[in-house]
């Protein structure tokens, strides 16, 4: 899978829970700037663990508060093609 993959598909989930797509920088926190509560922290965490087909363990989720640090986790996480 590559960074772009990641990315779109990070994108398409955040989209779909109704977050404009240009608030999604890489230092966009998804409390605080895209809105989002605890319920949906918990949505997105379950999408993102299907949707890559990994387990966020919760000591590493509640690390990842921004689109950024989400996305660099993804990468060390997602075997590349």
């Amino acid at each position: 899978m590559t960074l772009a993959l990641i990315n779109s598909r990070l994108q398409d989930i955040l989209v779909n829970m109704g977050v404009n797509l240009t608030a999604l920088t890489d230092q966009a926190n998804f409390i605080r700037d895209l809105g989002l509560d605890s319920l949906d922290v918990t949505d997105l965490l379950v999408q993102v663990e299907n949707s890559f087909s990994i387990r966020i363990p919760d000591e590493d989720w509640w690390k990842l508060q921004t689109v950024g640090q989400l996305k660099n986790y993804l990468s060390h996480e997602v075997t590349f093609d």
